[in-house]
């Protein structure tokens, strides 16, 4: 068997941060959930590899889409899902990246598999292409 993803979930609510480990573990992944900004942080920049983030742009004690362009260009191999509620958080400044909006609804969890699922298989064997809006 292939090598295990790793992804982690920055998300605000700790029911949907509790059913997002469960569903993503499920699906072979090993997951970290960071619960404040602080933790998001240290597991970013620390010594685990993340292979895919899903952040919630109402994460506290930071501003979601700034913190997200700040990854892009530091770490710009790694993706970024921003998991939303709203379907209107202004990503259009992100000409190129790995940044991918999945808005937050009542199939979202399929929608956000499929999305995690496309995105470390492209990932695996080519540079990231420009950014994607997934809905």
């Amino acid at each position: 068997m292939g090598k295990r993803n790793t992804i982690l979930i920055a998300e605000r609510n700790p029911n949907i941060r509790r059913f997002l480990r469960r569903e993503l573990s499920a699906g072979g992944y090993h997951v970290f959930n960071a619960e404040n900004a602080k933790d998001l942080m240290k597991l970013i920049y620390g010594r685990s590899r993340i292979d895919l983030l899903v952040l919630d742009p109402d994460f506290p004690g930071m501003e979601a889409i700034e913190t997200a362009g700040k990854i892009a260009n530091r770490i710009p191999q790694l993706p970024v899902v921003l998991f939303s509620i709203r379907g209107n958080d202004d990503i259009s400044a992100f000409k190129a990246g790995n940044i991918f909006l999945v808005e937050k609804n009542g199939q979202s969890i399929d929608i956000l598999k499929a999305v995690i699922q496309d995105i470390l298989k492209d990932t695996g064997s080519r540079a990231p292409s420009s950014l994607k809006l997934k809905r």
